[in-house]
């Protein structure tokens, strides 16, 4: 069995130890959710216990609450509504000290609404809690478009600021490595990358359809486990899910960097790299 074994730099460090509140930014259909989902259960698989916040009210198949009656959704289906309640919910976490998990749908969100009415990265700074931004994007010219407004028109690019690519938007027979070179030659991204930000690229997943229409945790999916009223899962989808789960998604938190991601107390997960 070859693996990859966790080291020193991937377990929690002193610089980690304040909550973070951890928020994908980017259009409809880039694969927030996806993301964000297969993060709150990795981290919780390693000892992590973030708060996952849901204010996407337009997303009621593949969403983020699959994962359970934790999860705290917002009371308002408006921007300011849901920004009022996003203070309330920021200001709980100088009492717990949890890392949170936001998922904030496309289009016109409470987060932007914050950053338009509030100094939001100064507020967070004094309360002691971390802002961690991923812009998510594909190769479309308006994936961009909210990375390019936030900078120029909000001058929002918080110090801990990622552009992830998700792999699943690129062309498809396009190299992969070709398609990226050209998304971080893109004049916003340079700008982004040239004041601090980091990049990676997020792996596709098969099969994501069936586990929404299942409301499925992508780990209970890859388990077998039954919901009432769907077929089985071909065994098929769910190897290639437990190989995502286990190589492709470990590996990109790798690339990432732990400083990037919610805190992990048993350290970044093992890269299992025989065939799963």
């Amino acid at each position: 069995m070859a693996s990859a074994t966790i080291t020193d730099a991937a377990k929690p460090s002193a610089a980690t130890t304040r909550p973070t509140l951890l928020v994908a930014i980017g259009r409809q259909r880039v694969g927030k959710t996806t993301f964000l989902k297969s993060l709150a259960e990795i981290t919780a698989q390693q000892g992590g216990k973030p708060e996952i916040w849901n204010t996407d009210s337009m997303n009621r198949s593949h969403t983020i609450s699959s994962l359970g009656s934790h999860v705290l959704e917002a009371d308002s289906t408006s921007p300011t509504g849901q920004a009022a309640w996003l203070e309330e919910q920021i200001e709980r976490l100088v009492e717990t000290r949890h890392d949170a998990i936001l998922d904030i749908g496309g289009g016109w969100t409470a987060m932007h609404e914050l950053i338009r009415t509030s100094p939001l990265v100064a507020a967070l700074d004094e309360l002691g809690i971390s802002l961690v931004t991923v812009f998510m994007i594909g190769m479309e010219n308006a994936d961009i478009d909210y990375l390019q407004d936030l900078q120029e028109q909000h001058s929002f690019l918080p110090p801990r600021t990622a552009i992830v690519i998700n792999e699943g938007l690129l062309p498809v027979g396009m190299d992969t490595a070709r398609a990226v070179s050209e998304i971080l030659e893109n004049r916003a991204v340079l700008n982004a990358l040239d004041r601090g930000a980091s990049h990676g690229v997020f792996p596709a997943v098969n099969g994501l359809k069936k586990i929404a229409d299942r409301g499925q945790s992508f780990m209970d999916f890859a388990a077998n486990k039954p919901v009432p009223g769907q077929p089985k899962s071909s065994v098929f989808d769910r190897l290639r899910v437990n190989r995502w789960l286990k190589r492709e998604v470990p590996l990109f938190m790798r690339d990432l960097g732990p400083e990037y991601l919610p805190r992990m107390p048993k350290g970044l997960p093992e890269v299992v790299m025989e065939n799963v």
